[in-house]
């Protein structure tokens, strides 16, 4: 594969995306995001240019949008691997974060995959604000 075909660049943009989706890097969200890149490349380290990007990555100048867009026209199993990827990367602080999980969501909706695609992937964050809601109200006095 040619360098100008290759999507290392995005994917690891939209993984970084991930790691400071809490407001925080966590270095066990660098290290993983590092050792996944590592072995699914084949090396151990990674190679200059990725690690220099990693290095400079800026989470206030990052446009999801135009990262996700490179990916838009994949076929949806890709679609779901690279949301799969977004989850690794969120767990590996091993705390469960609602902005973490709104991230994953923004990409899903970014590169336009089915809800069901990645629905096994996310908290149903949606569904615990509403319980939340619900259960923090008294339930109503019976009538006499």
């Amino acid at each position: 594969m040619d360098a100008s075909s290759d999507r290392i660049a995005h994917v690891a943009d939209i993984l970084l995306g991930a790691a400071y989706a809490d407001g925080t890097k966590h270095g066990s969200e660098e290290a993983s995001l590092r050792k996944l890149l590592g072995e699914l490349l084949g090396n151990e380290s990674l190679p200059a240019e990725l690690d220099a990007r990693i290095r400079a990555f800026d989470p206030k100048t990052f446009d999801l949008a135009k990262a996700a867009a490179v990916f838009a026209g994949d076929p949806d199993d890709r679609k779901r691997k690279l949301l799969e990827l977004v989850a690794a990367v969120s767990d590996a602080d091993d705390v469960l974060d609602t902005q973490e999980d709104d991230y994953l969501v923004k990409v899903a909706t970014a590169i336009g995959a089915a809800r069901s695609a990645y629905a096994d992937l996310v908290l149903e964050v949606e569904e615990l604000r509403g319980a939340l809601q619900e259960v923090r109200q008294p339930p109503p006095l019976p009538k006499r």
